[in-house]
């Protein structure tokens, strides 16, 4: 069965909102063999097993369909209008000085222009596994990274990272035919 996290804000015709997630099941009918699905909504462990914790009334249960099918669209609308980068700029650092031990090195620096805004700070690294882009970032007093600055989804994330990876590779192979 797969599952898809919706989360559906519901107003109330009385003063407030209650919001609470709901998951959209799918599942194959075993007669027919067709996909099929339905919402399932919030549950707890009760003393007699599972039980339902929100019991929509008929008329709420349309409306709560409605909220997750606009939740649904909106969801898909933002990977199929992914916006262009209008400019993606890449400075190689030098790694030379980097002890030997680290699991990333920096490799370069670079700066993206997307929907009007202009995204300094983001860094090439190379890892174990290969380049790859972090968007900027700040360092939590637990000295964990957060990033300042992400997209909006999965998809959006891969677009800038490919593309700031292939700047990257296009200024390096530049700077190799330049000293040759």
């Amino acid at each position: 069965m797969i599952e898809h996290e919706i989360e559906a804000d519901i107003h109330l015709p009385q003063e407030g909102c209650i919001k609470f997630p709901v998951q959209v099941r799918k599942y194959r009918d075993k007669e027919n063999g067709e996909e099929k699905s339905f919402i399932s909504y919030p549950r707890r462990e009760g003393k007699n097993g599972w039980e339902d914790v929100v019991h929509p009334s008929p008329e709420m249960r349309g409306k709560i369909i409605c909220a997750v099918g606009e939740a649904i669209k909106k969801e898909f609308r933002k990977d199929i209008y992914l916006p262009e980068l209008d400019s993606v700029e890449v400075t190689p650092v030098d790694t030379a000085g980097y002890p030997q031990n680290m699991k990333a090195k920096i490799c370069g620096m670079a700066t993206v222009q997307v929907c009007g805004l202009t995204i300094r700070g983001l860094t090439v690294k190379q890892g174990e596994r290969g380049l790859f882009v972090n968007m900027p970032q700040y360092k939590t007093k637990d000295g964990i990274y957060k990033d300042v600055v992400y997209g909006t989804s999965r998809e959006m994330n891969e677009k800038i990272e490919k593309a700031v990876l292939a700047a990257y590779e296009k200024e390096i192979e530049r700077r190799r035919q330049e000293t040759e």
